[in-house]
Parts: C-alpha cells; structure tokens; sequence
C-alpha cells in the first residue's frame, strides 16, 4: 500500500530538478544528473594561488581557498542554491558537501586539516530560516572526508543587516564585531577549513576567519560551494 502511495503521489506531483525543474528520474535526489554534470567546476583545490585566495589579500590571512562551482546569474546552479537557501531545501547542501568531498578526498591540501566549521548564522536568522544551509554542506564534507566537525566552535553575537543589498565596504563594516570564538583550547593550533554556501566579496568569511586565528586556531582555510564570477 505505502508503494501504491509513494507511486501514485510521484505521479500526480512528479519530483523535479531544483536546477532546471525537468522530472527527475530514478536514482536521482533534488538535483538531476544533467545539471550536475553541467554545473560549471573551478578546479581550484589544484591551485594555491586562484580566484578563491584572491578575494581574501589584505583582509585575512587563509592558508588554502577554492570553491566548488563558479556562479553565474540566472544559471541552474543559481535556481539550485537558491532552493537550497530559501526554499527549506537545506539537504541541496548536504549533496553538494558529499559531491566536493569525493573531489576534494585525494587532494594534498586537505591532509593538513583538522576540521571543518561553517559560518554560523545569528540566532534570529536560524531561527527565521529554520536551518543553516552551510552546516548541511560542512556536514557533507565531514562525512565523506571523515574530518571532525566541530559545531559551535564560533558564533554570530552580533544580528546583521542582509549583506545581499551592500557593497564592498558597507559588507565589511556590517560585519565588524559580528562574531565570537569559543574554546580557545579546542582551536589552539588546529587548521580548521570554514566552510559557507557563495563567495562574494569574501567579507563575511574574511571576518570569520580573523575571530578564529584570534581565537587559537593556527590556521584557517576556505571552501565554499560557489563562487561568484564578476
């Protein structure tokens, strides 16, 4: 009967892609495999100096930077991670992180990381939302690298305007005093890789990764699943 149902309810409401909203086939989850193989990848794991590591001179001191996509406007990957921020479709993250875990599984810059931490949101925003698209994707990656996870090891103290309306200084402004590390002894001396969903302007990363250095970490790299082309 729960087949019959299953079967029936795919019928009248077929599951679509969150990419290109075509049905989605068996053996397919949220995004299909089309999109996935169209989603346009950097590469940038294989570089030590790429777009990613860029986007943070003179604002943060990162040892690695890369992101999984590059980001253009009105494309399937943008459909898709708009779903996954503002649709309560935060397991897109969840794929994504496994999806740049087994590319990212062999890569020699990941044999120095300790753990992985996501750009927390502010309470009232987690609480707006429901969910932290980012700790779906730091959780993917996690799982797949088998790296600790370590959750809560910074914190938003400060609410903070959307940064999507700003431009370049008024992100970094917006953000000054916005977040807090916790256990020191936790952090002390670790490479923690922070992770978050699009890279901008790299304000918000950049602010998250100077409170973690000043919170004991002994280096911080970057990963996002997009980056934004200009």
């Amino acid at each position: 009967m729960k087949a019959f149902i299953v079967g029936l309810l795919d019928l009248l409401f077929p599951p679509i892609c969150v990419g290109c909203n075509d049905r989605l086939v068996q053996g397919e989850t949220l995004i299909c495999t089309v999109c996935f193989n169209g989603f346009p990848e950097t590469d940038s794991h294989t570089l030590i100096d790429n777009v990613t590591t860029n986007h943070f001179v003179g604002k943060a001191s990162i040892t690695y930077g890369f992101a999984l996509y590059r980001l253009k406007k009105k494309s399937h990957l943008e459909q898709a991670l708009c779903a996954m921020k503002y649709k309560n479709q935060p397991k897109i993250g969840y794929i994504l992180g496994q999806r740049y875990g087994n590319i990212l599984d062999k890569a020699p810059i990941m044999e120095s990381i300790d753990a992985i931490a996501a750009v927390p949101l502010h309470p009232k925003r987690f609480k707006e939302r429901g969910y932290n698209q980012s700790d779906f994707f730091a959780k993917g990656l996690s799982d797949v690298l088998e790296i600790p996870l370590y959750e809560g090891c910074i914190e938003r103290i400060r609410y903070t305007p959307s940064q999507t309306t700003k431009n370049k200084s008024e992100r970094i402004t917006n953000l000054q005093g916005a977040f807090k590390a916790r256990d020191q002894d936790l952090l002390r001396d670790k490479h923690i890789l922070l992770v978050d969903d699009i890279l901008t302007t790299g304000a918000t990363l950049a602010s998250c990764t100077n409170t973690l250095l000043g919170g004991g970490a002994g280096k911080v790299s970057i990963a996002t699943i997009a980056i934004v082309e200009s």
